[in-house]
């Protein structure tokens, strides 16, 4: 991954799950990922902010600020930025809360989907993803008791990795293993990837681009591409559209994986039927 120290200049930006405001948020690693390019977008594809933890738990550290004012540095600079709420910070969905923002924040795009075009034509879905999840839409009680559960499982792996030969390592690595077997089980049974990949194609998308699972994933089907950002709790991903148009899902901790994809016939045709428009003209 790029060192902030030269920034390389992309054309989008994707994170989620961040979890500002969680003691277990990993936001120094995130706000060293966000200084290392420069984009033109900007999506936070929801739980940015951890508002469960408002009245528990909550832990607000110097890097949370400073993600913040970086945000707004690059919306003074000409960097849109689109914000989709998640189930953690669903606040966000209410004028009322909107209408309280401060600074530059006032000038983010906020809704419960966006319909991103890359840069070779292909139309993705973005939304975190709780909304398709029926934990969350008809037993969201579960989530929150077993998230406040899942904070204590975090908190030992943190501190056995504390021990000097694990320095190095992803300090929630262990939980991020075991949680992305669970949700895989609970996803697969509510029938998650197959309502969201079904909305997507409702929307005339090629794919769809979710948080939500905290399980970073690049899935190619012969109907529909999946993608998931990841998270900064457990596995510190992101995803990066480079200028050339490749995207790239990058890890903290890890190997990045390409999502490399020719130029989508639909804009192939555009610029054929363009050709022949100027053609016809001479």
């Amino acid at each position: 991954m790029a060192k902030h120290s030269t920034k390389t200049e992309v054309r989008t930006v994707l994170i989620s799950d961040v979890h500002l405001g969680s003691k277990h948020s990993q936001s120094k690693q995130c706000l060293e990922f966000l200084r290392s390019y420069s984009p033109k977008k900007v999506y936070l594809v929801g739980d940015f902010i951890d508002g469960w933890r408002c009245n528990q738990g909550w832990h607000w550290s110097d890097e949370c600020n400073e993600i913040i004012e970086h945000l707004e540095a690059l919306i003074k600079e000409g960097t849109e930025v689109y914000y989709v709420p998640g189930n953690h910070d669903s606040f966000l969905r209410s004028e009322h809360s909107l209408e309280m923002l401060p600074g530059k924040f006032a000038d983010v795009q906020f809704a419960n989907e966006f319909v991103f075009e890359s840069a070779g034509g292909w139309r993705f879905l973005i939304t975190h993803g709780d909304l398709f999840d029926m934990v969350e839409t008809q037993a969201q009680w579960v989530s929150k008791v077993t998230s406040f559960a899942y904070d204590s499982v975090l908190s030992a792996n943190r501190l056995f990795n504390r021990l000097p030969t694990r320095r190095r390592k992803n300090p929630y690595g262990a939980c991020a293993a075991l949680k992305s077997a669970v949700k895989r089980v609970v996803m697969m049974l509510s029938g998650f990837e197959a309502a969201i990949m079904q909305h997507a194609r409702d929307q005339d998308c090629d794919g769809v681009i979710c948080g939500h699972i905290h399980t970073p994933a690049i899935v190619y089907s012969e109907e529909m591409l999946y993608c998931n950002t990841g998270d900064w709790v457990e596995n510190c991903t992101g995803l990066v559209e480079h200028l050339d148009g490749s995207i790239r899902l990058e890890s903290i901790y890890g190997s990045p994986r390409m999502l490399e994809l020719p130029t989508h016939p639909r804009q192939r045709a555009s610029a054929s039927s363009a050709r022949d428009r100027f053609a016809a003209c001479r």
